[in-house]
């Protein structure tokens, strides 16, 4: 990261100042939290446990974390996976300048250490362990039904986008979540033959609607499960009795993540102002 110097971290304090530390639109870690806020006050999970994959610098934790916070005085769990190494096909994204910063940053690990930073900031009363290495690796020995909430944020590519959530899927308890990032249009709202044609791409333009998504994830989520809950490109699915069902975040209080700076709250209230009426 350019000028950084990993001593100028301090202890306490979290570190998301760089422009690439939050990868996802702001918006989505409030829905992030609204999944604790509907998990606390269904009131079917009494101790929630979450599992990311695909960690980054760790901001999306920290969401899930505010999440305990808010709703379940700090208490829960918390199990993060990420390989934190370059992953993206150079050949295929070679022109795409997210991608060649993306490789950058994992190539010299201060991505992983501004992570371990990070992650030691959260409360005592929250248990956080971190996995690194593939998820492909790692999920086959984890326990069934032993999450209440699985979030997916890793390579969006087709192939390990279905993958990620096939493996998952087990691990998810009953009235438990499954959820996961960048789902910027579902395939109803896309040309469906050119999502297929694109979907070990990362990141196209689709030609119906002129707007830019992850063909990968719309194609896998939409194979996997149909039309899913989708708020702002954050989608999440709930497991009932051995069912996939979409649900509702009506009345979700509005609450913005402690280390969000001015910036990324100001996203988030732009976004949120753009989409609220259709959320719910």
């Amino acid at each position: 990261m350019e000028n950084f110097n990993i001593k100028n971290l301090v202890k306490g304090e979290p570190y998301f100042d760089h422009k690439n530390s939050v990868l996802s639109a702001p918006v989505r870690h409030l829905f992030m939290i609204g999944v604790i806020w509907y998990l606390a006050t269904q009131k079917k999970i009494s101790d929630v446990s979450i599992m990311e994959i695909g960690t980054w610098f760790g901001a999306s934790a920290l969401s899930w974390a505010q999440g305990l916070k808010e709703y379940l005085d700090s208490r829960g769990s918390l199990t993060c996976i990420d390989a934190w190494e370059p992953f993206f096909d150079l050949d295929v994204h070679k022109n795409q300048k997210h991608v060649l910063e993306m490789e950058k940053l994992l190539e010299s690990d201060l991505v992983y250490k501004v992570f371990l930073h990070n992650i030691n900031t959260l409360p005592e009363t929250i248990n956080t362990q971190h996995f690194r290495g593939k998820s492909e690796n790692i999920l086959k020995f984890l326990k069934s039904d032993s999450f209440s909430v699985v979030f997916i944020d890793a390579d969006h590519t087709y192939n390990y986008v279905k993958d990620d959530i096939l493996n998952s899927m087990r691990l998810v308890q009953n009235y438990g979540i499954i959820c996961g990032d960048d789902l910027n249009l579902q395939i109803s709202d896309v040309d469906k033959n050119y999502a297929i044609e694109n979907m070990n791409k990362d990141f196209i333009n689709d030609p119906k609607t002129n707007k830019n998504y992850h063909p990968g994830v719309t194609v896998a989520v939409n194979e996997i499960f149909g039309e899913v809950s989708s708020w702002g490109g954050f989608w999440a699915m709930q497991k009932v009795d051995n069912s996939w069902k979409k649900f509702s975040l009506k009345d979700m209080p509005i609450i913005y993540p402690n280390h969000f700076n001015k910036n990324n709250i100001k996203k988030a209230q732009s976004h949120l102002g753009d989409i609220k009426d259709s959320l719910f």
